[in-house]
């Protein structure tokens, strides 16, 4: 069977900044290299990167605060059994990336709220954007780009064609309109593999935090609500449950498979 070329989106949060060192140490001394030794025969980018400063009110849009990692695949790598090793993660990082202390590090049971989890997402989406909704031709030397990257899903009972009509038809049109934003593309997130409950990713681009800010939070338009909303307050999904969401920059931190070269510490 013909192999489906894909690409990944994986969001990790912290508690805290305190958390940093420990969840870094992890992800360079052991999880790199394990990935790297894994799946390098298969894939053709793995990067990481640094979350931008969550903004005043990001909260309110389940906001992570570490990093996302992005894969480009040439083959399905959720597949039972066909490896050597598992993956290792220290004794503590269940909860310091405030997930379920299950023993699991991708327990399928999705737990997210505002105040409590925040586990990993995950998703499979094309690796070509499907909608194009805003600047297309877009070059490097545009200026900066202040990436808001959205992970979400529909509530419970509310179908994907039925919420894909409120998002695509109303309510990306009307932030397509927005003059902060630079650049807007979204796909749905692919029903093989499946590691999590999320149905679209789209990407927004902005200047700086202050233009997302003013455009989104502080113009309070009155964008267009769906009428199964059981969220009251824009997006009208609930943040860390429904809707989460990540600020980047448009270079990787690091480029693991030309950059990576060990945990090679100061003296």
């Amino acid at each position: 069977m013909a192999e489906t070329i894909m690409r990944s989106t994986i969001m990790n949060c912290v508690r805290d900044d305190s958390d940093l060192p420990a969840a870094y140490r992890w992800l360079y001394k052991y999880h790199v290299e394990e990935s790297i030794s894994q799946f390098s025969p298969y894939v053709t980018r793995y990067s990481t990167y640094r979350a931008l400063p969550v903004p005043p009110d990001g909260e309110d849009f389940g906001t992570y605060n570490w990093i996302m990692t992005e894969h480009y695949w040439l083959a399905n790598p959720i597949r039972q059994g066909g490896l050597s090793f598992g993956e290792h993660f220290t004794k503590n990082f269940l909860e310091v990336t405030r997930q379920p202390t299950t023993n699991d590090l991708r327990d399928p049971r999705w737990q997210g709220t505002r105040e409590g989890y925040h586990p990993i997402v995950f998703a499979f989406h094309p690796i070509f954007w499907e909608k194009d909704f805003k600047g297309a031709g877009r070059l490097v030397e545009d200026g900066p780009n202040y990436r808001w990257l959205i992970v979400f899903k529909y509530p419970e009972g509310i179908d994907r064609s039925e919420g894909d009509d409120w998002f695509l038809n109303k309510l990306a049109p009307q932030i397509a309109e927005l003059p902060e934003v630079n650049r807007f593309q979204t796909s749905a997130v692919l029903d093989e593999p499946r590691t999590g409950p999320f149905q679209r990713v789209a990407e927004i681009w902005f200047d700086s935090s202050k233009t997302w800010h003013k455009a989104i939070v502080e113009a309070k338009k009155a964008f267009a609500k769906p009428a199964w909303a059981g969220y009251q307050k824009f997006p009208y999904l609930e943040p860390y449950k429904d809707f989460t969401g990540i600020f980047l920059l448009d270079r990787p931190e690091s480029d693991h498979l030309t950059a990576f070269r060990g945990y090679i510490t100061t003296r």
